[in-house]
């Protein structure tokens, strides 16, 4: 079955729309109030555009430090304390040896501290444990 050629001409000429009654007469009077109305809105949604504007930046900016403070704060709290008594005189002296380059000004340094009095507090340390340390090197024998 074949469709019959379509042809323009032979629709009908009407207009199927249909303009409601004085619509062009109370128009202009719709869009004066329309546009009088954003005109009375006054100043503050004038105000909001640039203001929107300015604050996405800083939102941003505000977002990347609380991004880097929480990701500091964790990366801290996998760092593993290491007892530096726990570590044997070899490997401090191997590492030392490899690692640090001493001057003459770091022995005047330790010299300076000997002769200040530190309290117990500052060393964390107990009395007794300072007098078994004490005992253990026999300063009594030794000759100065």
């Amino acid at each position: 079955m074949m469709k019959k050629d379509f042809k323009l001409s032979d629709i009908p000429k009407r207009n199927p729309y249909q303009v409601p009654e004085g619509y062009f007469d109370r128009l202009p009077m719709q869009v004066m109030e329309r546009t009088s109305a954003r005109e009375q809105a006054g100043w503050l949604p004038n105000l909001w555009q640039p203001l929107r504007l300015a604050m996405a930046p800083l939102l941003l900016l505000l977002l990347v430090f609380v991004g880097v403070y929480y990701y500091s704060a964790f990366t801290e709290q996998d760092k593993v304390l290491v007892n530096l008594a726990a570590v044997p005189d070899t490997e401090i002296m191997n590492y030392l040896s490899t690692y640090a380059t001493l001057e003459t000004t770091d022995f005047a340094e330790l010299n300076t501290l000997r002769e200040q009095e530190l309290p117990a507090e500052v060393l964390n340390i107990s009395a007794q444990t300072a007098e078994e340390e004490l005992e253990y090197y026999h300063l009594n024998t030794l000759d100065y």
